[in-house]
């Protein structure tokens, strides 16, 4: 692009995770490409299935707050919450302590209200912001379909992805680590960013070095994940491809299972970042819609099933404790019927209020409880059960 000189940016991780850190390494990259800016920002999606607080105040309705490196993320049960680890705090706390790109700030954007609230969001930043970039590291972005069979985390991508398009800013993508979150293979990536006329530049080694650095201190510590590390790897691989099992989690209580996949990660893509208009993305799960439960429907129930980010969790909508019992595809089906024996028994015990399943799987398992045991309401094409 010919301008890049601005006042103010703001850099966007798509997904979740260490997506929020990445926008660490979008910044360094654009400034050694010679990008220059007076101030910037840093900026995360927050889960829809938490809730998250602010020295105390809690903002789980609002939709794009500042974070500090004293907020804090909570899992919330009818009869439990506890704190979990907050990358987004320590990315705050991090940019408060170290002049990183001229990061001056931290926000939350928040998913409650779907790509239509998200979309207002975009033009309230707008406001303040000259330039907006989205971060993407590993490529979940560019999901297009059933072909893609051992997706992990399509949701919180698809949604950014189509209210930064909705609302009309001015911004661009930042992909690096293609295949690195273990989603799409190096030819569906190929493929995909031929198509969207990605412009690629090799990223500086000193440039990973620091990112290398500023993740080993501040975020390893709190979230270690994978991609970010596997990218960092790739970088720095002789080999054409890595090759190593990724793996779809289901957690629910304290029982965790898994399931295994190959993947393979071409060194090569990772050795590049690149730039693209995030109008030339074709996603299919990049939908409008005013809530999770209402993503999950458009593309789980009226396109088709994949792993993604609702499977076993829990949302607070209109009132209620919903839990997603809707377990990976991922996984055989006797995991998957455990999964959501362990459910049922849950909603029995009152831990959260409503239940949500496929027809074919309440199909399967009601005929171990009495006919009158849930209350049972066929909406959308999805159960709901009520106990």
């Amino acid at each position: 692009m010919e301008n890049n000189k601005f006042k103010n940016v703001l850099f966007v991780g798509t997904g979740g995770g260490n997506d929020v850190f990445s926008t660490a390494l979008a910044a360094l990259s654009l400034q050694k490409l010679g990008w220059s800016w007076d101030q910037c920002s840093f900026a995360g999606v927050l889960s829809p299935f938490h809730e998250h607080t602010e020295v105390g105040h809690k903002i789980q309705h609002i939709a794009v707050i500042k974070i500090n490196s004293y907020s804090i993320r909570k899992v919330v049960r009818k009869n439990d919450e506890f704190q979990i680890g907050f990358i987004d705090a320590a990315v705050a706390d991090m940019v408060k302590n170290l002049n990183v790109a001229e990061c001056q700030r931290v926000f939350g954007l928040s998913l409650l209200q779907g790509t239509k609230g998200l979309t207002e969001s975009f033009k309230a930043l707008a406001k303040d912001f000259d330039y907006i970039v989205l971060v993407d590291v590993g490529g979940d972005i560019f999901y297009r379909g059933k072909q893609d069979h051992h997706v992990l985390s399509p949701m919180f991508d698809a949604i950014v992805l189509k209210a930064f398009v909705d609302s009309g800013v001015s911004g661009i993508l930042f992909e690096a680590g293609p295949g690195t979150d273990g989603e799409l293979e190096p030819e569906a990536l190929e493929e995909v960013l031929k198509q969207t006329k990605a412009q690629s530049f090799p990223v500086e080694s000193s440039v990973i070095d620091e990112w290398d650095d500023l993740y080993k201190k501040w975020i390893a510590p709190i979230r270690t994940g994978r991609t970010v590390p596997i990218t960092i790897e790739a970088f720095n691989s002789t080999n054409e491809y890595l090759e190593m099992n990724y793996r779809a989690r289901a957690h629910i209580g304290k029982q965790r299972l898994y399931a295994e996949f190959p993947h393979r990660i071409s060194t090569k893509l990772c050795k590049h970042f690149f730039l693209i208009d995030p109008k030339e993305i074709e996603n299919p799960f990049a939908v409008s819609c005013s809530s999770p439960l209402d993503w999950f429907i458009k593309t789980q129930v009226q396109q088709h099933q994949t792993n993604c980010e609702v499977n076993m969790e829990y949302l607070r909508h209109k009132g209620n404790l919903y839990q997603f019992l809707t377990p990976s595809v991922l996984f055989p089906q006797y995991d998957r019927r455990a999964l959501i024996a362990k459910g049922l028994d849950d909603l029995v015990s009152c831990n959260y209020d409503i239940a949500i399943m496929f027809p074919n799987d309440w199909k399967e398992v009601k005929s171990n409880y009495e006919t009158s045991f849930f209350k049972s309401v066929l909406k959308d094409n999805l159960i709901h059960l009520s106990f």
